[in-house]
């Protein structure tokens, strides 16, 4: 049997049920968007499931849960492409983790694949009936009708706390009410989303910086605010009627653009993302280059805001600092992105490109009109343009040039 077609809504759930009541085996593959996921189907059970969001890989999970180390999973990452293995058993040859905990974060990764699935509101849609080869494969066991209960549970739960936190671009701080650790009862989940409250980060990049799901994030931001251990911090906008110099949300911008590539190539180059962006900045025109001789995405927001502002003091003989920052950010993103591409290929370069659109679309969207504003947009767009002509030729897409070994170049 073959199905196909477009879904909204709950749509997506009647499929798993139909799939699960007539004992298909096969796979179901999704789209939404620049996402993809598949689910894995023997006689009407869920056995497997892969995405291509980052947050629902095996080791971003482990990871995350502090089970291995950052520098563990990297190894086992380059060993796992290097040999043509699965990374789970790597980990487990190593030593770093058992069978058991493998087993276990290979159930949570497929739950949490198929629970960010069924928060999609829309989509694409194929199944396919075919053979599994599940031969050397850790699989599931997992009843779609249990899964599919439980996503409706959370839908309708986390349609009531967004009532209390309506934006994921809002910014929230501590409020300072609580005087001591010892009146502040919170799990180690909890301590971990509140260690990322600063007063800077949007409530997307904390979900993002967290690997945690969204649900878990907006429970633990509703039972904190709801303690007054937090509260809203006012939300960035890009308005003409901006005070004091107006860089600060120039900068929010571009952070959370620079965090977008960050977060596709962290995987793949671990440490040496830092390298990347010190490294573009060489490609820069004078005055650019001076410009961001002291700013790097991974230094806190504060600290990049007084590097830019001293820079620019410095830069004083420029008219319009405003739209020369702007053009300066647009440049620098430039070389990093055309870096990523010849270190990396084009697949991962199409992914990240795509990440920026989404974030240009929401600064078009939401933020308040303003010239700044249109210029970033304009910019930026220019900028994805003329890097997917380089890293294009004739609609074929380039090969990279010697993969992460190109730093030793």
């Amino acid at each position: 049997m073959n199905l196909q077609g477009d879904f909204e809504g709950l749509t997506l759930a009647s499929i798993l049920q139909l799939l699960c009541n007539d004992q298909k085996t096969g796979v179901l593959t999704v789209t939404s968007g620049d996402e993809e996921s598949r689910v894995f189907f023997e006689q009407g059970t869920i056995v497997y499931a892969s995405s291509s969001l980052k947050e629902s890989r095996l080791g971003f999970l482990i990871r995350n849960d502090g089970v291995i180390s950052a520098q563990q999973l990297q190894r086992c990452l380059s060993l796992a492409r290097e040999e043509g293995v699965h990374l789970g058993k790597i980990m487990v040859e190593k030593g770093y983790i058992s069978l058991d905990t493998l087993k276990k974060y290979n159930t949570k990764q497929v739950e949490a694949i198929l629970y960010n699935l069924l928060f999609w509101k829309k989509g694409k849609f194929e199944y396919k009936d075919t053979r599994l080869d599940l031969k050397g494969m850790i699989v599931t066991q997992l009843n779609p009708m249990r899964l599919i209960l439980e996503a409706s549970r959370r839908i309708d739960e986390l349609s009531v706390l967004k009532q209390s936190i309506p934006s994921d671009r809002l910014v929230f701080k501590m409020s300072g009410k609580v005087q001591s650790n010892e009146e502040i009862k919170l799990n180690a989940n909890e301590w971990r989303i509140l260690s990322l409250i600063d007063g800077t980060r949007t409530v997307r990049q904390i979900i993002t910086e967290s690997g945690y799901d969204e649900f878990a994030v907006y429970k633990i931001f509703y039972s904190v605010i709801s303690s007054g251990l937090i509260e809203q911090e006012e939300e960035i906008q890009l308005s003409d009627g901006e005070v004091a110099n107006g860089y600060s949300a120039i900068l929010t911008v571009f952070n959370d653009i620079f965090q977008s590539i960050k977060k596709n190539i962290v995987d793949e180059l671990g440490d040496r993302s830092y390298s990347l962006f010190e490294e573009s900045k060489s490609k820069l025109s004078g005055e650019t280059k001076e410009l961001f001789k002291d700013y790097h995405p991974d230094v806190h927001k504060n600290s990049n805001l007084q590097a830019i502002n001293a820079a620019l003091k410095n830069l004083d003989h420029i008219e319009n600092q405003k739209e020369f920052l702007i053009s300066g950010f647009a440049e620098y993103c430039s070389q990093v992105l055309k870096r990523t591409g010849e270190i990396l290929g084009v697949q991962p370069l199409i992914k990240i490109l795509n990440d920026i659109g989404k974030v240009l679309e929401y600064v078009k969207k939401y933020q308040t009109g303003s010239k700044e504003k249109n210029k970033i947009v304009n910019d930026m767009r220019n900028v994805i343009d003329a890097v997917r002509s380089e890293f294009n030729t004739q609609g074929k897409k380039r090969k990279p040039r010697k993969g992460i070994f190109s730093f030793f170049s």
